[in-house]
């Protein structure tokens, strides 16, 4: 099939980085994939495939089989394009994010668009369906390849937490990390921080809890590093959260992982990661200090979310996204 993916502006960011994860996974399978973005090819990953600029010209891949819009704008955008059939990749409702909540009306607009999905975990295609009665496939995102394990035998005595996310995004709960932190400090481990985040520190974090160490706009290879030096993974996210990448890479480079139990991680993570009730500092830090003083325990966590992330394996994930699209394309086709 010949096959475009629409992207916002491709700077970092997750949900860029996995539609163009999906991309490269239905090309190496024989589909001819490409991408469109609104402004230059992005230099923070490596890019494979056709990338054409709509904000300067007219899109260059003709016509397709199927477009596949990203974040919710893009919708739009799609269908105005006329290259062919329209499908959706969700890989969060935008419209409980705080920040764009003066743009509701417009994204709930977009989201009632009569047009499948491919969805990143199953409580996103079950939020489509109750809401919007769309109907959707889950697809989740591979692993990237470059996360990977060091060996290591034991936690250290002053262990490194690694926290995801901004600051300012309050479904990503960094605040009650780091408010974890502080709590583990409180109770003897000396816990040093290791943050990335797409925006520089701000006065509120650093009077909350300045890092060791700040990563801003890594790209995922470096982020990679430092990663499988970290002796834990913290993710705090809030409900709103649409998968919890952080995640899957900490297991896949065998660190430990204390996350929010929500619909996302409940998900994928269970069994792979120590997960605890969202918001509270109390719970984080306590499961952080039984992981962090029992190397048996930590060894463990480490095996267990190595087990959990071969799930995501970039083959068995091409496998079923070639699967997923079949079924979108069909439905593009018969909503027309």
């Amino acid at each position: 099939m010949r096959i475009t993916y629409v992207l916002p502006r491709p700077e970092l960011s997750g949900g860029n980085k996995v539609a163009i994860q999906h991309a490269h996974l239905l090309a190496r399978r024989g589909h001819g994939v490409s991408l469109l973005g609104e402004g230059p090819p992005p230099d923070w990953i490596r890019l494979d495939l056709p990338y054409h600029d709509y904000a300067e010209a007219a899109p260059g891949p003709g016509e397709q089989d199927l477009v596949i819009a990203t974040f919710w704008p893009t919708l739009e955008v799609a269908r105005a394009l006329g290259l062919g059939p329209v499908a959706h990749f969700c890989q969060g409702y935008e419209g409980d994010l705080a920040h764009l909540r003066p743009r509701l009306p417009e994204i709930e607009a977009a989201y009632a668009l009569p047009v499948p999905a491919l969805t990143v975990s199953p409580h996103l295609s079950d939020f489509l369906r109750q809401r919007f009665g769309r109907l959707s496939r889950v697809v989740p995102p591979p692993v990237d390849p470059v996360f990977r394990p060091a060996r290591r035998l034991r936690p250290r005595r002053a262990p490194w937490v690694a926290i995801p996310g901004i600051f300012e995004a309050e479904v990503k709960g960094v605040e009650v990390a780091l408010r974890a932190v502080r709590l583990l400090r409180r109770r003897g481990v000396r816990a040093r921080v290791l943050r990335f985040a797409t925006l520089p520190l701000s006065p509120a974090e650093r009077d909350l809890l300045e890092p060791e160490r700040y990563l801003r706009g890594a790209r995922p290879a470096e982020v990679a590093r430092a990663l499988r030096a970290c002796d834990l993974l913290f993710l705090a996210s809030r409900e709103g959260e649409g998968f919890g990448l952080p995640v899957l890479e900490a297991m896949a480079s065998k660190v430990p992982v204390v996350a929010s139990r929500i619909p996302s991680t409940a998900w994928f993570a269970a069994g792979g990661a120590a997960l605890v009730p969202e918001g509270d500092p109390e719970a984080f830090a306590a499961a952080a200090e039984r992981l962090l003083r029992d190397a048996g325990l930590w060894r463990r966590a480490r095996r267990a979310g190595r087990r959990a992330a071969r799930r995501f394996a970039g083959p068995k994930i091409g496998e079923e996204l070639e699967r997923a699209v079949e079924w979108a394309r069909g439905e593009a086709l018969r909503g027309a």
